[in-house]
């Protein structure tokens, strides 16, 4: 078979409706993804919400999808017919005006639960075990292979909030404290599957508050986890 030139390989791309195959994933593996989106907890003023659950969690997840980093990106990137249409038509939607600003997503996922994610995402899970989409990564074909570990978030030179990790830099000879930094760290546990992860539960490594007198560690938090 002669190999294909570059430029076949590009109209061959271009040819294909990635949005059509993304549906039809979705739509066989997820087919009540939209609902599970559509029951999530909207703390808001119902007064002033414009677009739903759904809207925005879906607009988020083609953003990641996309590979689009920025949500300042997504904003511009989404900002054309053919993607409003086609997230419409994937909620079932007959027509959207426009898609949420970013800034209206991110106010939206900082009153968002953490829990109702987890649901969203227990359920995408519990879909592709009971399809039997995974058997081929199991272990000698019988066992689950799950992977714990921890990673910091982000850290600050002052204190963030009453549940941050404090770690303290000495000077070796004065032992007098030099630095300090708060931060905050999770721990997940993630399913292994050949070279993909996902992630099935989240615990947080967290003070209860600032004047605890043992810090919270990835030991205890791993206790919590796997009590879940």
């Amino acid at each position: 078979m002669d190999k294909m030139t570059r430029k076949q390989k590009r109209k061959k791309e271009n040819e294909i409706n990635y949005f059509g195959e993304f549906s039809k994933i979705k739509n066989h593996f997820f087919k009540d993804l939209n609902k599970k989106l559509a029951i999530v907890k909207d703390k808001r003023n119902q007064n002033y919400v414009t677009y739903t659950p759904e809207i925005i969690l879906f607009t988020v997840i083609m953003k990641n999808v996309s590979g689009i980093v920025s949500m300042n990106k997504m904003t511009k990137d989404f900002n054309n017919d053919a993607v409003i249409e086609n997230i419409a038509a994937s909620l079932g939607y007959d027509s959207l005006e426009e898609i949420p600003h970013y800034d209206t997503i991110n106010n939206f996922l900082k009153e968002l639960e953490v829990s109702e994610l987890e649901k969203i995402r227990d359920y995408m899970i519990r879909e592709l075990f009971r399809k039997r989409s995974l058997e081929k990564y199991r272990l000698m074909d019988k066992y689950w292979c799950i992977a714990i570990d921890g990673s910091q978030l982000y850290s600050f030179n002052e204190r963030h909030c009453d549940h941050c990790l404090k770690k303290e830099y000495k000077n070796k000879e004065t032992g007098e404290v030099e630095k300090t930094v708060y931060y905050h760290t999770v721990l997940e546990a993630k399913l292994v599957l050949g070279d993909m992860v996902f992630s099935i539960l989240t615990e947080f490594v967290e003070n209860e508050d600032e004047s605890v007198s043992k810090q919270d560690c990835e030991i205890n938090a791993a206790k919590r986890l796997m009590k879940n």
